[in-house]
């Protein structure tokens, strides 16, 4: 009887979303009501599921549905995508996918971007462990740029592959030769980790 529920809930969710299509297509003309809506409805299916919409590209628009990097959500997502009905505005994705790794992160005070981290990576139990190392890393500002670098690592590798293949995480501060050190750029982090599995 739980499944059924569970089902209905999804089905309900894109019946409301197809009836109010043209509204969340041009959400940005009533962006804060519309987020608070779409929000709404998908508190109804599963709490802590959230959304991006992306950018239209011949008259399509990608709705991505995330778990906002909760794993225990993650068979919500797959379940709501999945009962998505075919939609010929829409792109209907699961988890946020990587993104352009060429953008600065403003985050507390900080900024950060690709080229001021490099890494380590190496086998953590099935997953791959990660050494960050960050210009300008110190004790003082550790939780801010630690912060920052969680949201690039993040926009490079998407949501799914941070919580399902990332082990550790350790931070350390850049040092002044890195590649003499052994290190890598963060752009190659993508080389290291299989993007294409959901």
């Amino acid at each position: 009887m739980a499944l059924f529920n569970r089902t209905s809930a999804e089905e309900r969710f894109w019946r409301w979303f197809q009836t109010h299509s043209s509204r969340l297509f041009g959400f940005e003309a009533d962006q804060e009501r519309v987020f608070r809506d779409l929000t709404a409805a998908l508190e109804k299916v599963e709490k802590d599921l959230t959304f991006e919409f992306g950018p239209v590209h011949d008259g399509k628009r990608e709705f991505i549905v995330s778990a906002d990097g909760i794993k225990d959500r993650f068979p919500a997502v797959r379940r709501l995508v999945a009962a998505a009905p075919a939609m010929p505005q829409w792109i209907v994705i699961p988890f946020r996918p990587p993104k352009d790794l060429d953008f600065v992160i403003d985050y507390g005070g900080c900024r950060l971007g690709p080229d001021d981290v490099w890494f380590l990576s190496e086998p953590d139990g099935g997953r791959v462990g990660l050494t960050l190392f960050v210009r300008g890393l110190t004790e003082d500002n550790k939780n801010t740029l630690g912060g920052a670098g969680f949201i690039l690592l993040d926009n490079a590798l998407g949501e799914f592959a941070v919580e399902t293949q990332v082990g550790f995480i350790e931070w350390n501060p850049l040092p002044s030769d890195p590649e003499a050190a052994g290190l890598r750029p963060f752009r190659m982090v993508r080389d290291v980790f299989d993007l294409g599995v959901h």
